[in-house]
């Protein structure tokens, strides 16, 4: 039978480990506040996806038209002219699966949605689908209420700061210190303050334009071509299930940026839209990308993306074809 006092004193510390856990609390507790603060000040920065949250909640139910894609999208799509209720989800370097979660994760509670924007831009389908744990699945889950993880979410999941340290490390420095930031959000979300960048530095000059050194991708993936040509099909089937009209659409590039493009990955793109002419009646396609006659230097931000100015003229664009689909 064990002693009284053993069974008293079993839970009991040694001074040393007192001493350690001591030491463990003097080290930790420092650190979790800090983060804490690092939190706190990340959420007051007025980002583009709070503002999207908020926007997505407040008019939740008049919301006819939903944006998504990447940051060509985002550049170039402003809900502030559209004929509808819209709200632009497109963000940088999103892709079509992220894409297809925030519809799946938002459209019941839409009641009013009608009309999907999708992009299938110059290489968007060579380009692999980022994996379960993409940091930007904590700005889906914080502020969108989308959980694109494809498992169960748990408490630091919802941690802005911690899903990117190095990205909003950079975020705060230029709001809070370097006051760099020039951002001007309407309440869509939408920069209608973005025009810094080569171009405007060059003047809008073709001349000088003309030898700009731009990167483009033109490594060609015929696997990641067929497993994307597979997942869009996939989402179209999706959007006609829901009985929504989808807009697909290429954006505008500029005559240099169009010339440097890999020709084979053009062609196959290419042929996807055919495709989806023919097969899918729900779907309309708005293909801007070689149109060098209404989109000028001016309207640019670089080679591969519009300013607000061209995000008028393609809003403008797509209002026509809302108008056709209806």
């Amino acid at each position: 039978m064990p002693v009284p006092k053993r069974i008293l004193y079993i839970f009991s510390f040694s001074k040393a480990q007192i001493r350690f856990l001591k030491y463990c609390l003097g080290f930790f507790i420092p650190v979790v506040l800090a983060y804490l603060a690092l939190e706190l000040l990340v959420l007051n920065i007025p980002i583009n996806y709070k503002l999207f949250g908020k926007y997505l909640e407040t008019h939740s139910q008049e919301i006819e038209v939903m944006g998504l894609g990447s940051s060509q999208v985002k550049c170039g799509f402003n809900p502030e002219f559209c004929d509808k209720t819209a709200i632009n989800l497109a963000s940088t370097s999103q892709h079509h699966n992220e894409d297809f979660n925030i519809l799946k994760g938002t459209v019941y509670r839409l009641p009013k949605l009608k009309y999907v924007l999708l992009e299938l831009s110059y290489n968007h389908l060579e380009l692999p689908h980022h994996p379960d744990d993409y940091w930007k699945n904590t700005i889906y889950l914080k502020y969108y209420n989308v959980n694109a993880f494809e498992r169960p979410t748990w408490f630091k999941d919802r941690l802005v700061y911690l899903s990117n340290a190095h990205f909003y490390s950079h975020i705060l420095m230029d709001y809070y210190f370097y006051k760099t930031n020039k951002t001007e959000l309407n309440e869509y979300g939408f920069d209608t303050n973005n025009h810094e960048g080569a171009f405007k530095k060059l003047n809008y000059d073709e001349s000088k334009i003309a030898t700009h050194k731009f990167k483009i991708i033109t490594r060609e993936d015929l696997d990641i071509f067929k497993k994307n040509t597979a997942y869009f099909f996939k989402m179209l089937d999706y959007a006609k299930t829901e009985d929504l009209k989808v807009i697909v659409c290429t954006l505008p590039l500029y005559k240099t940026y169009l010339k440097e493009r890999n020709q084979n990955i053009v062609r196959r793109r290419d042929s996807v839209l055919k495709i989806i002419k023919s097969k899918y009646k729900n779907v309309v396609l708005l293909n801007e990308e070689t149109d060098t006659l209404n989109f000028t230097a001016n309207d640019f931000l670089n080679e591969n993306h519009l300013n607000p100015d061209g995000a008028k003229k393609f809003t403008d664009l797509i209002n026509r074809k809302l108008d056709s689909l209806n």
